[in-house]
């Protein structure tokens, strides 16, 4: 577990900068009444050059003050970024993960068994558990890793480790916060719309400029042979009605509020990797392929800057009016953005370290974590269900076809989910919860919550044998590892006992590693398969407990009738 350094000196640093941010904010309010002030006065006053450029020397002081001084806003919103995220870990090391908003549900698919039966996605799964992402590609990246398997880089693990132990993952983390959640739904392809493209112009795309030349002239002309300045009212009408006629385009539809804020946070992400030296080549590989990108995304964010103007409505109007804005805008976008290049790495990039952080956060709040081993063997120590509060670690040697036994609450079900995640992890080169992991590389089916489906008119038993179906499939194509929760509960205890012998012959056939658990002990009978068993022990008050511990063979304690009369139901 990482022991967090520097939180206290972060705390203290959040509090100066407020108070610096405090001031400034009030020297801004006041610098702006001041300017509002003499804008009224040029209004009101006959004596518009004096007027004017005090208004105009003011107007350029508050926005030179707003530009130099807001360095100290971005760094404040960086360090609370900074404890939003520390806030995180310890939630997480609670197992309270109310602060992790995206639970992956919609990854969650009917014919993918594991991914609910193992709670890989949901309300309170393993992606919410692990999930730092926040863009688009890195949530999808981090699907992709828990529901296939998927052999990373051989240095994919290493890098998990060494995130796992700085601190300055922290920092990453906390430039990643910047992201909005829509950054997880925009197309990247329709971000990258701008670059090469041309707004093209025609004859009357050229009369709002006209119309802009014949304002400057006429305000000109008031100053110098005093025209009635009122009349200024219907050029600048003109300018608006002509610019909003005649320069309509697509461009100005693009949200490019949303692509200017995810242009920011990606250099934002730039910027505070720069700041890190990394040890192992394949982190440094992604950071070159980030950084190389620098240029052309700090270009597009400027075009969508621009154009984000617009999507203030009293700015548009006012610029419009003022300097057929519009116009301008399609001349700047023409030249600026044929010598834009398409931006591909970076998303691609960035994800890779999302889902990197994602899989180090089990170094970050965990005490105990390992690098899987591949090995013809499977093997563990000390491993446990992260998502299980104070779980009970076991060891465990897998050795063949597994029947489990048990009474009910103590613990077998667990244990089958615990075994189906790490297997999980271990496949994608992550770290696992255990102290020491090794195991071949084995594709994980399952059938543990196997329910009736009243919508589609399926019953418990036929939901069974869909399940079946398809691990008979998987069984012949590659090695698996298959994990059954009270096989065939859906049916009679006679047909089920016989079909049960039928499937532990069939996968000890196939050479698989399976585990299954049963209330019927026949099936602890069945050829080349080996038997263990979780219990429960009964204290002088006859109360019940469970030490959650796989032990070897048969289990001799029912505790059915027990828990119904610990509920007066009997």
């Amino acid at each position: 577990m990482l022991e967090f350094k520097n939180i206290n000196k972060l705390k203290e640093d959040i509090n100066k900068y407020k108070n610096i941010t405090r001031i400034l904010s009030i020297i801004r309010l006041i610098s702006l009444i001041i300017f509002l002030v003499f804008v009224i006065l040029l209004i009101s006053q006959n004596n518009y050059l004096l007027y004017g450029i005090i208004s105009f020397v003011l107007f350029i002081y508050l926005i030179s003050f707003v530009f130099i001084t807001n360095k100290y806003y971005i760094i404040l919103k960086h360090l609370e970024n900074k404890l939003k995220v520390y806030n995180i870990h310890l939630k997480r090391r609670e197992l309270n993960l109310d602060m992790i908003y995206d639970d992956g549900f919609d990854f969650i698919k009917k014919d993918d068994y594991k991914s609910s039966d193992l709670d890989l996605f949901g309300k309170h799964s393993l992606f919410k558990y692990l999930n730092s992402t926040k863009t688009k590609y890195g949530r999808n990246l981090l699907k992709d890793n828990l529901l296939n398997k998927t052999q990373n880089d051989n240095n994919f693990s290493e890098s998990i480790l060494e995130l796992g132990k700085t601190e300055d993952t922290i920092d990453i983390e906390a430039s990643l916060q910047d992201f909005k959640n829509d950054a997880k739904k925009i197309d990247y392809d329709t971000f990258n719309f701008v670059s090469g493209n041309k707004i093209k112009l025609n004859i009357l795309s050229f009369i709002p400029l006209i119309s802009f030349i014949l304002t400057i002239v006429y305000l000109i002309l008031i100053f110098t042979i005093k025209l009635n300045p009122y009349y200024i009212i219907i050029f600048l009408v003109s300018n608006l009605i002509l610019s909003k006629f005649l320069l309509k385009n697509d461009v100005f539809n693009i949200d490019s509020m949303s692509y200017s804020n995810l242009a920011s946070t990606y250099i934002y992400v730039i910027k505070t990797i720069k700041n890190i030296n990394f040890k192992q080549d394949y982190l440094n590989k992604i950071k070159d392929n980030i950084l190389k990108e620098e240029t052309n995304i700090k270009s597009l964010r400027r075009m969508y800057l621009i154009l984000s103007i617009r999507y203030n409505m009293l700015i548009n109007i006012l610029l419009n009016t003022l300097f057929s804005f519009d116009f301008f805008i399609i001349l700047l976008f023409n030249n600026k953005t044929k010598k834009m290049a398409k931006i591909e790495a970076i998303f691609e990039n960035v994800g890779i370290l999302e889902v990197l952080i994602s899989f180090s956060n089990i170094a970050i709040d965990n005490d105990i974590y390992t690098t899987p081993l591949i090995s013809d063997t499977f093997e563990v120590k000390d491993m446990y269900h992260p998502l299980v509060k104070n779980c009970v670690k076991n060891d465990f040697k897998f050795l063949g076809g597994i029947i489990l036994t048990g009474s009910n609450m103590s613990g077998k079900t667990t244990f089958m989910r615990m075994i189906g995640i790490n297997m999980i992890l271990a496949n994608c080169n992550s770290l696992v919860f255990a102290s020491y992991f090794k195991s071949p590389i084995l594709n994980v089916y399952t059938s543990l919550r196997c329910n009736d489906m009243l919508k589609e008119g399926i019953s418990t038993f036929y939901a069974e044998i869909l399940r079946m179906k398809l691990i008979n499939q998987k069984i012949e194509e590659e090695k698996c590892l298959i994990l059954i929760d009270e096989i065939f509960k859906g049916t009679n205890a006679v047909e089920r006992i016989q079909a049960s012998f039928k499937i532990i012959e069939k996968f000890n056939l196939k050479n698989v590693y399976f585990i299954i658990s049963t209330h019927d002990y026949d099936l602890c009978s069945a050829k080349n398969i080996l038997n263990y068993h979780f219990e429960e022990t009964y204290d002088e008050a006859n109360k019940i407990s469970f030490d959650y511990k796989i032990k070897e063979g048969i289990s001799e304690s029912k505790n059915a009738l027990y828990l119904l009369k610990m509920a007066n139901i009997i």
